[in-house]
């Protein structure tokens, strides 16, 4: 993280943590207030893609309507971010930032429990 920004941090399980840079708490507050009513909750999670045959996994983030049985919710910085039960599984401790460059916009998922990227840089591999 660069130096001098804050950093929200979620108060989760021993287990798990979510951190979310400056960067990305800015940009979330602006895309849930743009989604919507406001104070609608962030969901984060985790998909399987068809990268190295199934083995790859992306990052879900977006607005969510509401909170589903066996959800696990969170308050990092006076967001509420959900968390499905089967997401919550391959995360430990995440770091989620916000990136703008000439490489494009984006959210970035950091995921200590990530082994690895699949061949084209794009998925976290799992053990």
């Amino acid at each position: 993280m660069a130096r001098g920004t804050r950093e929200y941090v979620a108060a989760l399980p021993a287990s798990m943590a979510i951190r979310v840079t400056d960067a990305a708490h800015r940009k979330i507050r602006e895309l849930v207030e743009r989604e919507g009513p406001a104070g609608r909750p962030l969901r984060l999670g985790v998909v399987r893609t068809h990268c190295m045959g199934g083995r790859g996994h992306a990052y879900g983030l977006g607005v969510s309507t509401d909170e589903v049985d066996g959800d696990t919710s969170h308050e990092v910085g006076g967001i509420k971010v959900l968390v499905d039960p089967t997401s919550a599984t391959l995360l430990e401790d995440v770091e989620i930032d916000y990136v703008d460059g000439f490489r494009g916009a984006g959210f970035q998922v950091r995921n200590s429990k990530a082994v690895g990227k699949c061949p084209c840089g794009h998925h976290d591999l799992f053990e």
